[in-house]
């Protein structure tokens, strides 16, 4: 008896996994609309709170009150947590467009403040206007030197200006050695200013880091703020006494110059764009295991919970499968297309889709097997648990994404999806 019961959990579960696959062919074969796929993932997270509340939530609840069903929602929600976070270290986030977009957003971010701060330490920008280069970042270039490279040569036009972000260079006019330079020094603003051609050559000592900003973005800065024209104006009577003479920075001044140009960055736009996320998987060789992993760590807590519930119930929570089916379908159909951009072949995809189907069946098997017996302050806890990782998950990927990329059609595709769980709870 015991071990047909964990066969028909285990069964169950496969059934509930088995959109994983389904999804990805759909998702490489025809493409589907965002709005389509948002849709879907609103109506599966719909299923899926209903199933977290009555299905497991309530009932719990109901057999051991308050504490031990917060305690395990509280363990779950902070353990998905910790393990998401690492888990989008070697590529997770990829799973969902939204975090892919966070995560870009986040790293334009980290940027232009690492760019603010180094640029906080050149006197001639210093001065400036702080909401005006707040505006000059976007158009900030990294770019890298290996040792021994040119950088730029003596008396050659200075359309550019260089800042050091790590590695050093040599200033050289002719044969003679004027100065080293490196991490946070500035070099070809004053020629970039001027017009003038460059009065030095500079060569990469070491493997170096800088970042580029072209006169022409300078320029049309300068055009559009007359504050700034006026006050370049003014620092290049205060620099023409001794243009090779580098004027030091107070630190108090650096530091309310970076506060007060920080202050400024929301005004620009770090969205990701499609391009960017393009190139963020291509430069993400793991990406796809990353993602098989995340996937993995979502449907941990959905197996074992349909193997517990089958035990604790002695029914097939049809709520909770159909939740979790519609949830996994959408998933498998972007994630599908992200691990073909990274050249995965059609049969290994399917081949990473199908373990999880199999791997969500065996939790659900270990679940139902383990738990049978366990005391129900046990099952209330381990259900609790389990809850709070899904709802932690629906609430940080699922129901963010289908929103960005499906807009105000979430809300009543949730409501379906709600509705469609007590319908098949009813029956």
């Amino acid at each position: 008896m015991i071990h047909s019961i964990a066969f028909l959990a285990a069964m169950v579960g496969l059934f509930s996994a088995i959109s994983l696959p389904i999804g990805s062919i759909i998702g490489l074969t025809t493409h589907p609309k965002e709005k389509i796929t948002s849709a879907l993932m609103a109506f599966g997270g719909g299923a899926l709170l209903f199933a977290l509340t009555i299905e497991i939530i309530a009932h719990s609840f109901h057999e051991v009150g308050f504490l031990p069903v917060a305690i395990g929602a509280v363990t779950g929600g902070i353990l998905y947590e910790i393990l998401n976070h690492g888990l989008n270290k070697i590529g997770a986030f990829f799973r969902k467009t939204t975090t892919v977009g966070r995560y870009i957003t986040n790293k334009k971010m980290k940027r232009a403040k690492r760019i603010i701060e180094s640029l906080s330490k050149v006197d001639i920008l210093n001065s400036l206007p702080p909401d005006d280069i707040a505006t000059l970042v976007p158009d900030i270039h990294e770019v890298f030197f290996p040792i021994g490279k040119l950088i730029c040569k003596e008396k050659s036009a200075g359309d550019c200006f260089y800042l050091i972000e790590s590695g050093k260079v040599k200033v050289s006019r002719g044969n003679e050695l004027i100065a080293e330079l490196s991490e946070g020094d500035a070099f070809g603003e004053m020629s970039m200013l001027t017009g003038a051609e460059r009065s030095a050559t500079v060569t990469a000592v070491e493997d170096t880091k800088v970042f580029k900003i072209f006169k022409s973005d300078f320029d049309k800065l300068m055009m559009l703020s007359p504050e700034v024209s006026k006050a370049i104006q003014e620092l290049l009577i205060m620099r023409s006494k001794d243009l090779e003479e580098k004027k030091l920075i107070p630190k108090d001044v650096a530091m309310n110059w970076r506060k007060e140009t920080s202050k400024f960055l929301d005004r620009n736009d770090f969205k990701a764009t499609r391009n960017d996320i393009d190139d963020e998987v291509k430069s993400h060789g793991n990406a796809a295991l990353g993602i098989w992993l995340g996937i993995m760590l979502d449907g941990i807590p959905e197996s074992l919970v349909i193997g517990i519930a089958i035990v604790s119930k002695n029914s097939i929570p049809w709520a909770l499968i159909a939740g979790v089916f519609m949830a996994n379908l959408p998933e498998a159909m972007s994630s599908s297309v992200v691990m073909k951009k990274q050249n995965y072949s059609f049969k290994k995809i399917m081949i990473m889709w199908t373990s999880i189907t199999i791997m969500t069946g065996l939790g659900a098997l270990v679940g139902n097997l383990f738990f049978q017996g366990v005391s129900p302050v046990g099952v209330g806890l381990i259900e609790g648990i389990a809850a709070g990782a899904m709802l932690t998950m629906i609430a940080e990927t699922m129901l963010p994404e289908a929103y960005e990329q499906g807009g105000a059609v979430v809300g009543l595709s949730t409501l379906a999806g709600f509705l469609a769980a007590l319908f098949i709870k009813s029956l």
